[in-house]
C-alpha cells in the first residue's frame, strides 16, 4: 500500500522537471511497501548539476548543513558540495512531515558518482532508482544502504536489517564489497545472510 507521504512528495515535486529520487528511510519504506518506523523528515536526492532548477522551482529553498540544520548563504546558482551541504524545504506534508531535505548527488556524464572516498563508486543514472506502483521514484536499496553504512546510527542499522533480506544476490554482493573496501571491520558485514557473505 502506497504511503500517503510518498504520494505527497510526488505532488510536491511535480513541477520540478529534473530527475529526483526518494532517499533515506522513506526509500526503505518504498521498497518494503509499508512504513517501517517513525520519520522526522523526508530525504530526496537531486543532482548537483540541476541545483539551478531546484532554486527556480522552489523559491523558498535554502542551503544547510545536514544533521545540524545550520543555514548557509546560497545564491541559488553556486554549486554546493554533496555531503557537507544540502538543501532544505519547509513543507506541510502528510504523516507529520514538515521538512524535506534535498541531498545532492554528483554526476559524471550519465553516471551517478558516490561523493565519498576516491569517488570511484559509480553507476549509470538509469540504474540507481526504482519506481513505486504509483510512480514515485526512489533509490535502489543497495544504494540507500551504502549511504547509511557511513552513519551507523541505530536507525541506519534497523533499516539495514529490514532491507538486507530483500536484496538480490548481486545487490548484496555489490553492497558488501563496497562496505568492505573502505571498512573491513564494519559491523554490518557480520549481518549479511550467510549465502551472500561466504
Amino acid at each position: 500500500m502506497e504511503s500517503s507521504l510518498l504520494l505527497s512528495l510526488k505532488t510536491l515535486l511535480a513541477p520540478y522537471t529534473a530527475p529526483w529520487w526518494v532517499a533515506g528511510g522513506w526509500a526503505v519504506d518504498a521498497q518494503v511497501g509499508r512504513v517501517t518506523r517513525q520519520h522526522d523528515d523526508a530525504d530526496v536526492l537531486v543532482l548537483q548539476r540541476d541545483l539551478h532548477l531546484v532554486a527556480a522551482t522552489f523559491p523558498d529553498v535554502y542551503a544547510e548543513v545536514p544533521g545540524t540544520g545550520e543555514r548557509l548563504a546560497w545564491d541559488g546558482v553556486t554549486m554546493l558540495d554533496p555531503g557537507p551541504q544540502a538543501l532544505g524545504l519547509k513543507v506541510d506534508l502528510s504523516d507529520g512531515i514538515s521538512k524535506v531535505q534535498l541531498l545532492i548527488a554528483l554526476t559524471d556524464g550519465d553516471e551517478w558518482v558516490y561523493h565519498r572516498g576516491r569517488r570511484n563508486i559509480r553507476r549509470s543514472l538509469g540504474s540507481i532508482g526504482r519506481t513505486t506502483v504509483d510512480g514515485v521514484p526512489y533509490l535502489t536499496p543497495e544504494i540507500v544502504l551504502l549511504f547509511k553504512s557511513r552513519g551507523l546510527r541505530e536507525k541506519d542499522t534497523a533499516d539495514f536489517i529490514v532491507l538486507e533480506p530483500l536484496l538480490s544476490y548481486d545487490e548484496r554482493h555489490w553492497l558488501r564489497e563496497r562496505i568492505r573496501g573502505w571498512r573491513p571491520e564494519h559491523p554490518w558485514l557480520h549481518l549479511f545472510t550467510p549465502a551472500a557473505s561466504e
